[in-house]
């Protein structure tokens, strides 16, 4: 008691000669209101630079194309025009816009639900693995996901093809005759979406997977001992844990189908008759191969306004998601 007492004494007494640069409690941005609003901004300086310059100003440049009549062959000095661009692709007849949207809808909402759905299926059949063989088996099945997309494109193009290709040949061992898969339009699409979910559910499953780690094991454990099966915890417990984790793979899986590219190229090349054609392909046909560079622009502009929206939306979800959780 008296070593204490001696303790706290000392204490005391050296409380009041040790100066405090500042009040107790307080850190230098409490007690600078104006420094603790900027700390966040310069710390992201460094990353927001180089995102304006690489994702704003393209766009910007974009914005300001789609308003002229300019073309590969006069793209220096051309004409303001408004927003013709825009209504020449809107009422474009060939192809209808209406039939180039229906495909980027049908193409993103396929890719969205095949890459959740296999990508979070293998994310919980790894997670009931030991750790060496989790990580051995998730390098492996990330392999599609860091493939360039032209060559996942020629490698489904033999799958599909319609004499050599490993698709008929399965369907051949039970006697169903080969399909032209590249050829009718739903049937190609499908085709597109099978492909393109093959390329894509990596990013899901990597999300996914970085979330399952974070679950409590406890109330997994909790649910077992009351007689759960697994399809309720699954569905009950583990999903709704996760939830800020699938809400950004389906972000994800959303921008990537919408911005698809060299896959469909590769494949179809938007064929056959602009049938399997979407906004990203539009936008590569009206640029560099009719050369105009306005109505190419108009489309990205277009393109870029969905992404925006699902932005959006995520922010919103997101924020409201946040409420709950707090």
């Amino acid at each position: 008691m008296a070593r204490l007492q001696r303790s706290t004494s000392f204490s005391r007494s050296d409380e009041g000669s040790r100066p405090l640069p500042i009040a107790l409690g307080r850190s230098p941005a409490g007690a600078f209101p104006a420094l603790g609003r900027a700390v966040p901004w310069l710390l992201l300086g460094p990353a927001l630079l180089p995102l304006l310059a690489l994702v704003l100003v393209p766009y910007v440049g974009a914005l300001l194309y789609s308003l002229t009549d300019a073309t590969l062959a006069n793209i220096t000095a051309p004409a303001v025009v408004g927003l013709k661009n825009f209504g020449a692709v809107i009422n474009s007849r060939e192809p209808p816009f209406r039939l180039v949207v229906e495909a980027t809808v049908v193409f993103t909402l396929g890719t969205v639900v095949g890459s959740l759905g296999l990508g979070t299926t293998l994310a919980l059949a790894l997670s009931s693995l030991k750790p060496t063989a989790r990580g051995l088996l998730l390098a492996i099945f990330l392999v599609p996901w860091v493939i360039a997309g032209v060559v996942i494109g020629y490698t489904w193009k033999l799958v599909y093809d319609p004499q050599i290709g490993l698709a008929n040949a399965i369907l051949g061992l039970v006697g169903i005759a080969p399909i032209p898969w590249l050829v009718e339009r739903w049937l190609a699409i499908g085709a597109l979406v099978v492909a393109n979910v093959w390329a894509a559910y990596g990013v899901v499953l990597l999300i996914v997977s970085s979330a399952l780690s974070n679950v409590p094991r406890s109330i997994v454990l909790a649910a077992r001992s009351d007689g759960a099966g697994l399809g309720t915890i699954v569905w009950r417990i583990i999903l709704p844990t996760i939830r800020p984790a699938m809400l950004l793979a389906t972000l994800v899986a959303f921008i990537t189908g919408l911005s698809v590219f060299d896959l469909i190229f590769v494949l179809t090349g938007g064929g056959p008759i602009y049938q399997t054609e979407t906004l990203a392909l539009t936008m590569y046909r009206l640029t560099f191969k009719r050369g105009d560079v306005g109505e190419g622009a108009a489309v990205t502009l277009i393109l870029f306004v969905f992404c925006l929206l699902l932005a959006a939306g995520y922010v919103i979800i997101w924020q409201r998601e946040a409420k709950k959780w707090s």
